[in-house]
């Protein structure tokens, strides 16, 4: 299916000089405070368009509308759909990282800055804080299937540059892997790709989850209890074997 058009440049309107004057207030809010509120309102509008649309059938129009917003505060924040696509992304995986974090660190007993600064986690307590960090990066997905549509789906394949970003974030989630398994320990060449291979085992996984259930594919849909065992066993292995 083709892309929606991006208007040209130079048909996007200016902001109005009264909205950009420094200093004037308006229902409590100075100008930068409001241009925060609009961008979140249009990152939280392209999380719903994209998240149940896709990405492809949304226009910037749409967006607005979506948003409450005309078109010019768009351009306010964002230079296309592509930039907007990215905000989202990233906000997507900085909430699901946090709950990653939080339930690893509940787990093994620290505070979540533990990370980087230890030794990283004891090895009879691999198994479980494997399985609560998983199971809450799991459950962010599944309890709102708009970040799991944008974050395994809608953002591969968009360009180069959107591609780069997806590979950012999988390296992140590696080396956030690594911080678990070895704290401030230099990990090798090997542990690193073991992390990298572990993101890419466990998003393959949700990836043919998410796509079965939305009934694109002939292929079984499992349990995301059963993923979730498959990918702790993954860990633990990769811990014993390739990580430590």
């Amino acid at each position: 299916m083709a892309s929606v058009p991006e208007p040209s440049p130079s048909t996007q309107p200016l902001p109005s000089p009264s909205e950009n004057s420094p200093g004037r207030r308006y229902g409590g809010a100075d100008p930068t405070q409001r241009r925060e509120r609009r961008r979140a309102a249009l990152i939280a509008a392209g999380l719903d368009t994209f998240g149940t649309d896709g990405y492809a059938k949304v226009s910037v129009k749409g967006i607005c509308d979506h948003a409450g917003l005309t078109q010019r505060y768009f351009y306010e924040s964002f230079t296309d759909r592509a930039d907007l696509l990215v905000a989202v992304y990233d906000d997507c995986v900085a909430f699901v990282r946090a709950a990653t974090v939080r339930s690893a660190a509940e787990i093994a007993d620290a505070d979540p800055e533990f990370l980087g600064s230890s030794e990283g986690v004891a090895a009879e307590r691999v198994p479980d804080v494997a399985r609560a960090a998983l199971g809450a990066f799991m459950s962010c997905l599944a309890d709102d299937p708009r970040r799991a549509r944008v974050m395994l789906v809608e953002v591969v394949g968009v360009s180069p540059e959107i591609e780069r970003v997806r590979m950012r974030a999988i390296h992140d989630w590696a080396a956030l892997i690594l911080a678990l398994a070895r704290g401030a320990r230099p990990p090798s060449d090997r542990e690193r790709l073991a992390s990298v291979g572990l993101v890419g085992a466990v998003t393959q996984l949700l990836v043919d989850w998410y796509v079965a259930g939305a009934g694109e594919s002939d292929a079984q849909r499992f349990a995301l209890d059963e993923i979730l065992d498959v990918c702790v066993e993954l860990f633990v292995a990769a811990y014993g074997r390739l990580l430590t």
